[in-house]
């Protein structure tokens, strides 16, 4: 089973609900929209590694459990492609995850920001993952906790692969902005 299998098939009864069940409750707090974002993106682009893609992203197919969310396997997984209609998809989602969220302005501003981009320009899942870390990195700063990133001493060849992935995110223009604000004297 591939890694990218894994991360969809969530074990049985450790999740709780769909994102469309949860979002039927009310707004998503911003820590749990970034931490299922998150999630979400990693395992579209483990899977646009593979060739494959997922088909059908949607709330309906997203489940959220507390050991983070999951893609319900039930996606057009077999399909071949280059993903970008799972990106665009990707980008309608994280609209809908930040629809009624309030307080956070600039970080859902930021949100809103990628979640257009991914659905107007449809660049790469890594590029669009990329952004969310960094927005994770920023908002644990914010919090007043030094993020995870800087509390580890980092190998070089970990921090070659982190300033690509920097290199590569400014390389996509909407980008630029959230990387030059979630990395304040870059």
């Amino acid at each position: 089973m591939s890694a990218a299998a894994v991360a969809m098939e969530p074990h049985a009864g450790k999740y709780e609900e769909s994102l469309a069940e949860r979002l039927s409750r009310g707004p998503l707090p911003p820590d749990e929209v970034l931490r299922s974002a998150i999630a979400i993106a990693t395992c579209l682009r483990d899977l646009h590694k593979q060739g494959l893609v997922y088909g059908a992203v949607s709330s309906h197919l997203v489940l959220l459990g507390s050991s983070g969310a999951f893609l319900r396997s039930s996606g057009g997984l077999a399909q071949l492609g280059d993903g970008r209609e799972d990106v665009r998809a990707f980008g309608a989602l994280l609209g809908e995850m930040l629809r009624g969220m309030e307080g956070w302005e600039e970080f859902r501003a930021e949100m809103d920001r990628l979640a257009l981009g991914c659905r107007e320009e449809a660049p790469e899942m890594r590029h669009a993952l990329v952004v969310l870390r960094l927005l994770r990195v920023r908002q644990t700063a914010a919090a007043g906790r030094r993020p995870a990133l800087l509390r580890q001493p980092a190998a070089a060849a970990k921090t070659r692969k982190v300033r690509l992935r920097i290199h590569m995110a400014l390389q996509w223009r909407p980008l630029a902005h959230l990387v030059a604000l979630a990395l304040p004297g870059r």
